[in-house]
Formats: C-alpha cells, structure tokens, sequence
C-alpha cells in the first residue's frame, strides 16, 4: 500500500486549475509531478503556479519517462479514450474527465483495461461532490418522495448563445465530439442515475440551433447544442433530460442552472443549483403527501465540512470526494464512486440517444 501518491496530469484548461490542481495539493499523500498540456508556455504556467517540476506536451513521454503511480485525463472528449488506455497499459491508476469517451465500445474498452489492470478508476462526475446534490440523494435515499414516478432534469447553460455564432469549441465540433448530449448531457444522465436506478429504454430527439465555424473561420460539421431524452428506469419511472447551450440565460430566471423535480408516490422534491454564480445558487424545496404546505430544505453544515458556502468547489479540498476520493482510494485500497462503470452505462445511454434521433426510434439499453 503506497503512502504518497505521484500524479501525472493531462490538459491545462481551466478546469484543470480550478478543480484538479487545487484538490492534488491539498492532500497530504498527493502530489502532482508533472503536467502535460499541447501548449508549452500554459503548462509551464501552472507548472510554476502549483510547484510541479516536469512539464511536457507529449502524454504518452510523461507516462513513459515520470515516475507516475497514476494519471488524470482533463483534455476534451476525443483524446479521453487513447490517453486513458496509454496510462492503463502503463499500470497507472486513471482519473477521466466526463464525459468518459466518445463512444460506449471506447468506454467499454477502458472499463475492461481497468479491471484487468487491477488499479483505481474513476470518472469526475463533479456534481456527485457538490453538497447540493449530495444532500438531495441522502434525501431521496431516505424516502422523502417514495417510490418514484417521474423526474426532470434540466440544464440550460446560456454558454454559447446566437451572437457567438463564428466562435469555435471543440464540443460543438462533430470530428471531435458528440455536443451537448455528450458535454453537457454526461453530468445530468448521471445524476438521473445516482437517484433512480438503471435506465433500460431511451428516446431522445437533438438539434443544432447555433452553427460555429471552424478554427480557420470556415463553416464544420456542427454536433448537437440542444437535446431532449426521454428515460425509462428499470424501476418503472421516467424522466426527462434536457440540456442546451445557446440559451438567453440569466440568475434572474427561475430555469436557469441545473433544475432537477422528482416526484413519487410520498412527496415532490424540486432545486435549483449552479455554483459558478456569485453567490452559488442553491435552493431545494419539497412537498411531503398529506403536507399542507411546501418547505424549504437546508443544506447541514456537515456537507461543506468548513469550508465556505459561497465557494463550493472548497470542498473538494477539504473532503475525500473528487481527486481526493482518488488519492483515499489508492492509499487506501477503496472501491470508488462514480467509476468507469459509472461512466460506460451514462456512454451506453448517450451512444442510444444518438441512435435515437437518427433512426427516430426508441432505443434499448
């Protein structure tokens, strides 16, 4: 069992110095000991920023030539699949960004790799850590709406509205990824998950409203920004899923953030959530059957475990969830969740959305 953990980091986006970076350093058994990023001069950036000592901009070198004991993919979804098996078939233990990969046979290829490589994998599902979420689990799990009905998970981001029209995202680029069911999609496909249990049927219809050019400024193929999917669960529920990106969105709208209603046979739960406003939104309400009015829950103290409310990405500096849960396990020897299989079910039902739309055509997990 290994008492310090050395980490090798793939990408140097944003997210990558928000959530990653932040969360490696703060734990006692983790360090970051190199970083790989296409661009030099970025990785050396926060190479310096966070007093990591190797830079590279070549992943399969930094697997080869650090000495890593694992490995976090943060790059966009097309590079996920090659980067994890490299990392896998090096024996290190991977952290994957969602969505997992571009596909459910690629994600089905690294849940094999994992397990016969016998190390940790997990995929950063961040919302599993955010206490907003965490708490409406406990609360689902404990009965408060019952056998479940039906649930509605919404997320219009307001990222890439019409007046952006010329710029480019690699998400919304067809060669590279799947749009807005895949990037957006992943996070709210498992949290319908993680409340209700398996999904055995999809039906899902997906659009592109806003087109963006190429980086040459020349017109592409342009995946999804707009899809519904309409989920049937094992358990006998239903849902929908709905995410978009070129949304008119505002903190001022009553939908804007990700808005979550789950209604059963004991009571209706609906919230609000977004922690990248000033201050985070987060707003749960419910109604319990014979209830004469609606109450507001609130978040205990105990999910933000000190750290403050009005930053929620604290927490994954201070709890062993995220990064942190992937260092615990490794020091630990814990099973972790959400992990590829997680990972390659939320694929498989995102591979049958898009299926789905092209063959107008309900499909069966």
């Amino acid at each position: 069992m290994a008492d310090q953990v050395r980490v090798g980091l793939i990408g140097t986006s944003y997210w990558a110095d928000q959530l990653h970076l932040p969360a490696v350093a703060s734990h006692d058994a983790g360090t970051v000991v190199a970083i790989c990023g296409r661009d030099r001069e970025r990785a050396e950036l926060l190479a310096e920023k966070y007093g990591v000592p190797s830079v590279y901009t070549d992943y399969q070198a930094m697997i080869d030539r650090a000495r890593l004991d694992a490995v976090i993919v943060a790059t966009p979804e097309d590079l996920h699949h090659p980067m994890t098996m490299a990392a896998l078939k090096a024996g290190k233990h991977v952290l994957c960004e969602k969505p997992m990969a571009r596909t459910a046979a690629q994600s089905q290829e690294m849940l094999t790799a994992a397990e016969a490589a016998n190390v940790k994998h997990m995929v950063q599902f961040t919302n599993r850590g955010l206490p907003h979420y965490r708490y409406i689990k406990e609360v689902v799990d404990d009965g408060y709406v019952g056998q479940p009905y039906h649930a509605y998970f919404y997320w219009p981001t307001g990222w890439f509205p019409a007046e952006e029209v010329n710029s480019y995202h690699w998400a919304f680029d067809a060669r590279r990824a799947n749009g807005a069911v895949n990037e957006l999609g992943a996070h709210m496909i498992d949290l319908a998950r993680w409340y209700l249990g398996e999904v055995v049927r999809v039906s899902a219809t997906l659009r592109n409203f806003v087109p963006h050019l190429d980086q040459d400024g020349t017109p592409m193929e342009n995946a999804n920004d707009s899809a519904f999917l309409l989920l049937d669960f094992a358990s006998g529920a239903h849902g929908v899923v709905h995410v978009g990106s070129p949304n008119i969105a505002s903190d001022d709208l009553n939908h804007t953030g990700q808005v979550a209603i789950i209604s059963g046979s004991g009571g209706t739960l609906e919230s609000r959530g977004d922690p990248w406003t000033s201050p985070p939104i987060s707003e749960i309400r419910g109604l319990r059957r014979g209830a004469a009015s609606a109450e507001t829950l609130t978040i205990p103290n105990a999910y933000f475990g000190g750290s403050d409310p009005n930053d929620v990405f604290q927490v994954f500096q201070s709890q062993s969830i995220g990064p942190r849960l992937f260092i615990d396990a490794i020091i630990q020897d814990l099973a972790i969740s959400p992990n590829f299989s997680d990972g390659h079910q939320v694929q498989r039902i995102i591979d049958a959305a898009l299926e789905s739309d092209l063959t107008n055509a309900a499909q069966l997990i």
